[in-house]
């Protein structure tokens, strides 16, 4: 499985990418609803009536990161405010994050006391572009501590916990085992899915509900502000996971979708196959190609 599902421990750190250049040929942007192949600018046009989008990755895409920065450029050339979101930052170093885009620490201790990821420099570029242009940066994503309390010890270890805890983290009602995102997280794990109880998919949830509520309290605050949301794509997909949890909160809240993943079938894409996905979804050349 290429998609990263972050519930075990506090921390499930992908390898660095490999940097590369602006490669255009390298990756086919396709509209779900269409059917059509479009590139940055058409998929760009339709983010106006837009508040939130929400891209997800394959954290060692290198080619998506190539493509975030670019995207990202672009909505602050357009839409002047743009707020950048990162399930890849925890909701405790929001105010280290915010020292860092004032200029008061330097990038080397937004690295060690954020607890950023090991392949943070995939993400650095937009988290300047967003220092440099005065945008707000988010840290989204629940405390890894308690993703990890969940799945040890229980949903209903959060109650236990220090009030002052619970700004960090956001609660949520378990669905029936019907439920499409279960089955697809049980699908995921394969064999070990039938070794699990109920609480490590639970601190999926923990995740996604409190990635939803960042996003839902910052669009709330900033309405004249889009924001773009970056996330490993498992939380995205098919509308299940993040993206859900927020339309659950606000139903009528328009949320684009992107599913950005290598293919071999990048320059003959299968519609069929993929379309459920997302909104856009990005076919990036594979790295043995």
């Amino acid at each position: 499985m290429r998609q990263w599902i972050l519930v075990f421990i506090s921390f499930i750190i992908p390898a660095p990418g490999i940097a590369q250049g602006d490669q255009p040929e390298s990756w086919t942007i396709i509209e779900s609803a269409s059917g059509k192949s479009v590139d940055i600018s058409e998929m760009l046009a339709a983010m106006d009536a837009t508040p939130i989008i929400v891209f997800g990755e394959e954290h060692d895409d290198s080619l998506a990161h190539v493509l975030q920065k670019k995207l990202y450029g672009n909505l602050i050339a357009e839409f002047d405010k743009v707020s950048l979101s990162l399930e890849m930052f925890e909701r405790d170093v929001q105010l280290i994050i915010d020292e860092y885009l004032s200029g008061w620490i330097s990038e080397d201790k937004l690295i060690d006391e954020g607890r950023a990821w090991s392949n943070y420099t995939d993400y650095a570029p937009l988290v300047n572009m967003a220092k440099a242009s005065g945008q707000q940066v988010i840290a989204a994503n629940v405390p890894g501590r308690y993703a990890s309390m969940v799945a040890r010890k229980g949903l209903g270890s959060l109650k236990m916990l220090d009030r002052r805890a619970q700004k960090y983290f956001t609660l949520f009602q378990p669905p029936g085992p019907d439920d499409a995102y279960l089955i697809k997280f049980n699908d995921a794990m394969g064999a070990h899915a039938q070794h699990m109880g109920p609480q490590y998919f639970h601190a999926q949830l923990l995740r996604d509900a409190t990635m939803a509520e960042s996003l839902l309290y910052h669009w709330r605050k900033n309405r004249k502000t889009k924001i773009l949301h970056l996330t490993g794509r498992f939380h995205s997909d098919e509308g299940l996971g993040t993206v859900n949890a927020l339309k659950k909160k606000k139903e009528k809240l328009k949320v684009m979708t992107i599913s950005c993943f290598p293919s071999e079938m990048y320059r003959s894409p299968d519609l069929i196959a993929i379309k459920s996905l997302a909104d856009y979804i990005i076919l990036t050349k594979p790295p043995a190609e």
